[in-house]
C-alpha cells in the first residue's frame, strides 16, 4: 500500500529536480550565448579598427608614391626647384589624405588665448601688445580628429 503523502512528496521532489535541471541548462545556454556574443563583439571591433586603419593607410599611399618618385630622380639632372616642387606636391597630397580622414590642424594665431587642451607652451617671451599667457607664435601646428587632440600645437606665450 502506498502512502499518499509520500507519493506527493516524491512527485514534488521530481518536479523540483526537473526545474533545477532546466534552470542549470538555461544558465549554461545563457553563458554560452554571452561568450559567443563577446567573441563576435571582439571580432567586430578588430574588423572595424583594421578597416579604419586600412582606410587611412590607403590615403597615405599616394603621398608615399610622390616621395618615391621625387627620390627616384637622378640628382645630377634635377634642379632644387624641381625637388622643392616634388616635396610640395607630396606634402599637399598628404594634407589632403589627412583632411579626408577628418584630421584638422590647430594653428593658434598671435594674441589667441592659451588653451591647455589644444596648446603646449614651449617658452615665454616678451611680446608688446600681447596680453600675458596669450599666444605669441605657433612653433609647430597641432592636429585634431573630431574632438580628440592627436598632438597639441606648440606655442610661445607672452610674458605680458
Amino acid at each position: 500500500m502506498s502512502d499518499p503523502l509520500l507519493d506527493a512528496l516524491r512527485a514534488d521532489l521530481a518536479a523540483a529536480v526537473h526545474q533545477r535541471d532546466e534552470a542549470i541548462a538555461a544558465r549554461q545556454r545563457a553563458l554560452a550565448d554571452f561568450s559567443n556574443f563577446q567573441r563576435r563583439a571582439n571580432d567586430a571591433e578588430i574588423r572595424a579598427a583594421n578597416s579604419g586603419a586600412a582606410r587611412v593607410i590607403r590615403s597615405l599611399l599616394n603621398p608615399l608614391d610622390h616621395f618615391d618618385l621625387a627620390l627616384g630622380q637622378e640628382a645630377s639632372k634635377m634642379t632644387i626647384e624641381q625637388l622643392l616642387r616634388g616635396v610640395q606636391m607630396a606634402r599637399q597630397e598628404l594634407a589632403r589624405a589627412l583632411d579626408a580622414s577628418g584630421v584638422t590642424t590647430i594653428v593658434p594665431q598671435r594674441g589667441d588665448e592659451f588653451d591647455a587642451q589644444r596648446h603646449e607652451a614651449m617658452l615665454r617671451e616678451a611680446a608688446p601688445g600681447v596680453p600675458a599667457d596669450h599666444v605669441v607664435a605657433t612653433l609647430q601646428p597641432g592636429y585634431v580628429l573630431g574632438d580628440m587632440v592627436l598632438r597639441p600645437a606648440k606655442v610661445s606665450l607672452s610674458l605680458g
